[in-house]
């Protein structure tokens, strides 16, 4: 039976030309005609409302199989966290297609379908409960439709919770080396400023012992100014400080130039 069929059956769509407003369920005694037109029919035994808290309620609680996500990615080395796709979450959640093959996906399908998009909400659902009670394979109670769409819902929790420890696992070991790098950091750049230090230190000494040699080497020169000053009306010996002409500084202080 087409679902066309099913929905004609059920006074969901057009049956012969005729539009029927009020799904009623398949296989309904029809309202009786003639004088007896005025009666009311048998009221049916009403139906047990659905329960959905109870529906949930039975479902174990989700458990992740990591062994069946191999690229999830191991902690440290510096493997990027690679994530599956949401079917292999659910095989990993031990999520399989029922026996009768109707899931919350195949039900969306058939609910997307041109017989069932443009009914309205309450008779779209009425229309859904009939095609699955004439599955030719047998009814398919609508409990297992929202059973298997809450747990692939708990299934992606529970792989959110699992990804956010291992996020938070990884942060941890991030922190504990970028502190390890930080300390490394903080050590040598103390070693570089105790000899920034030493060096400045030294450098301070030796222009310490340069000084105290200019100091000696002036004195020398103008030793060796006066001894060649008696001869020499011009004297070659230089008293100035290195880089300057040598005698165009004049005498030492407290000399004179001797003319022969």
């Amino acid at each position: 039976m087409g679902l066309k069929d099913v929905l004609s059956k059920m006074k969901l769509v057009e049956v012969e030309g005729r539009p029927v407003g009020t799904p009623v369920s398949p296989g309904a005694p029809a309202r009786p005609s003639g004088a007896g037109a005025g009666a009311a029919p048998p009221a049916a035994p009403a139906a047990r409302p659905l329960d959905v808290r109870e529906l949930i309620g039975s479902l174990p609680a989700p458990q992740i199989d990591e062994r069946a996500l191999p690229h999830l990615g191991g902690h440290g080395g510096g493997d990027a966290l690679e994530l599956p796709d949401f079917e292999a979450v659910y095989r990993a959640a031990g999520i399989a297609v029922p026996p009768h093959g109707y899931t919350a996906y195949k039900v969306l399908e058939i609910l997307s379908s041109e017989g069932f998009a443009g009914l309205e909400p309450k008779a779209r659902a009425a229309a859904l409960a009939g095609f699955l009670k004439m599955n030719p394979s047998g009814p398919v109670p609508i409990g297992d439709v929202i059973q298997d769409a809450v747990r692939r819902d708990q299934a992606l929790d529970k792989f959110e919770e699992l990804l956010r420890g291992k996020l938070a696992a990884r942060e941890r070991e991030a922190d504990a080396e970028n502190a390890a790098l930080q300390a490394e950091i903080d050590q040598l750049a103390q070693k570089n400023r105790e000899r920034m230090e030493a060096n400045k230190k030294a450098l301070g000494a030796e222009r310490e012992r340069f000084v105290q040699w200019q100091t000696r080497k002036r004195i020398e020169e103008r030793r060796l100014f006066d001894a060649v000053g008696p001869f020499v009306e011009q004297n070659p010996v230089s008293t100035t400080s290195t880089g300057a002409a040598a005698g165009t500084a004049g005498p030492p202080p407290g000399g004179t130039a001797n003319d022969r």
